[in-house]
């Protein structure tokens, strides 16, 4: 049978497959699937890891801590002792100090003037009641005369009024008898009896200005002994401010 005689075999035809249909190839499976498994493995890897290292820390802060009790409750301190002996001569030891007074006073005058006199000066010892200094003021010894003066007149018109009020109270009974016996007028009975009153108020007015002046005299004689300033009490001088000559002002708090 010759080439002519064959039939020619009858084939399927196949599909033509465009560029822009073909897929590209993607990994493995099995591949992906051990990755995933090993990352996961190193995660818990360092999960354990490090809550191993924690622990082991914890542990050994435990462990010192007990330690340390255990040391400080086991603790016996150590103690040197030795013989006291008194050695040979005398020790002379310099502190520094401040020493305090139990009654401490600043003096000040009571009375306006110079100081002529001071008897003391820083460290001296005095007793209470000792004269300090003395203090001149004249017009102190002229004030004392003057008031003086004016408490001896004052006493002078209370003994006139006192022998006014005398006779008018004389008269004023006289004139009252010769009323009643109708030999003496109603008016001059009445002018008598009023005179006597006059005169006992004229009395009771010298007698309150008497006692003002003697109290008068009596401040200035006290300014008169302020002149001399004197310790309050048993002490040291521990502080002067003035010197003689020095000008005092009365109730002042300085000199």
């Amino acid at each position: 049978m010759n080439e002519l005689d064959k039939s020619p075999a009858l084939e399927a035809p196949q599909p033509r497959r465009d560029r822009g249909d073909a897929k590209p190839p993607g990994p493995p499976t099995g591949r992906v699937g051990r990755g995933t498994r090993l990352f996961a493995l190193g995660v818990l890897l360092l999960l354990a890891a490090a809550v191993a290292l924690g622990v082991g820390r914890h542990y050994a802060q435990h462990r010192q801590v007990m330690a340390d009790a255990r040391q400080e409750a086991n603790f016996v301190p150590g103690v040197r002792v030795d013989l006291v002996t008194q050695p040979p001569g005398n020790t002379v030891v310099s502190l520094p100090g401040t020493t305090l007074a139990y009654e401490q006073a600043n003096i000040y005058a009571r009375a306006s003037g110079y100081v002529v006199k001071r008897y003391v000066d820083i460290g001296d010892h005095v007793r209470a009641g000792q004269l300090l200094a003395e203090i001149a003021a004249p017009e102190v010894e002229d004030q004392v005369a003057q008031y003086l003066n004016t408490l001896q007149q004052a006493q002078a018109t209370l003994r006139q009024n006192e022998a006014n009020r005398a006779l008018a109270a004389i008269t004023n009974r006289r004139t009252s008898i010769l009323t009643k016996a109708g030999t003496a007028s109603q008016q001059q009975n009445d002018n008598d009896r009023y005179s006597f009153l006059a005169q006992q108020e004229a009395t009771a007015a010298a007698q309150f200005s008497a006692a003002a002046s003697q109290a008068q005299l009596k401040f200035t004689s006290q300014q008169k002994t302020y002149q001399q300033v004197v310790a309050p009490f048993d002490g040291v001088i521990s502080q002067r401010n003035i010197d003689v000559g020095s000008l005092i002002t009365a109730d002042a708090t300085s000199g």
